[in-house]
């Protein structure tokens, strides 16, 4: 079996390294025989990565893909050409995957944190298969929990467990007899293939045969919550400040 993670993202988008440094640190580790680099709303990270890859003759493959921002929900795109137009609804952006060659999967349908925004994942699932559009529900690598209790540099205890996102989203494939895939959505490079997907030989074609299985690796992350602190503080400072600086403009000679 092989192994592919298939949701990862470059700081092209809201990742902290280049997709240079990340096909590099697949290909050291040896971690992974496919992997896709999905920038949101943009290919470019793939693409680079891609280029990146064949240009050094690994032996990592890198499929070009990227997470599309509809308005409904998060779709990740595999395999298609071209950037696909982010705000349409989640029917017309999976036709449009299709279109291209390419394959939609519903990525971290059952977030919490994104029910705010987007339509639930039973909801997205029942447009999907109304319109008989192909599609796979991920499981996600970075949602689950790991907690690591320090003490003078040594782990006192480790517990891992999988998250309840997790699990409604393998109950709803279930339920609709949708193929499951797993994937990191790894915004750092120590929890790239954190999820990952077992396929034989043609990774596409095998998710449409649900021929594919998922795993987890609970990686040496040292905070409980995945991200919390990368999700809370740090766009604060980096990732969000031109789209804050967009949304409230300077006021001069005024002290806030």
């Amino acid at each position: 079996m092989k192994i592919a993670d298939l949701h990862i993202h470059s700081k092209l988008s809201d990742g902290v390294r280049s997709p240079e440094d990340i096909v590099d640190f697949v290909e050291k580790k040896g971690i992974l025989d496919k992997m896709y680099i999905t920038d949101h709303d943009n290919i470019e990270g793939s693409l680079r990565g891609k280029e990146h890859a064949l240009s050094r003759k690994y032996n990592i493959e890198v499929g070009i893909g990227s997470e599309i921002s509809t308005k409904d929900c998060h779709l990740v795109a595999l395999d298609i050409k071209k950037d696909i137009k982010k705000g349409m609804g989640v029917v017309d952006t999976a036709k449009e995957i299709v279109d291209q060659g390419g394959f939609p999967i519903l990525a971290h349908p059952m977030n919490p944190f994104l029910k705010m925004v987007h339509i639930s994942g039973n909801k997205i699932v029942e447009l999907l298969l109304k319109e008989n559009v192909p599609f796979a529900i991920e499981v996600n690598g970075s949602l689950n929990y790991q907690t690591i209790p320090y003490k003078n540099g040594k782990i006192l205890n480790k517990s891992s467990s999988i998250s309840r996102t997790n699990l409604l989203a393998i109950h709803l494939a279930d339920q609709n007899n949708i193929p499951i895939i797993g994937a990191s959505d790894a915004h750092m490079l120590r929890v790239i293939g954190s999820a990952y997907t077992l396929y034989e030989t043609n990774l596409i074609d095998d998710i449409k045969e649900d021929k594919v299985a998922y795993g987890f690796i609970f990686t040496n992350r040292k905070d409980g919550v995945p991200y919390l602190i990368y999700h809370t503080l740090v766009p604060i400072k980096t990732r969000y400040r031109k789209r804050i600086s967009r949304i409230i403009p300077k006021v001069k000679n005024k002290k806030i």
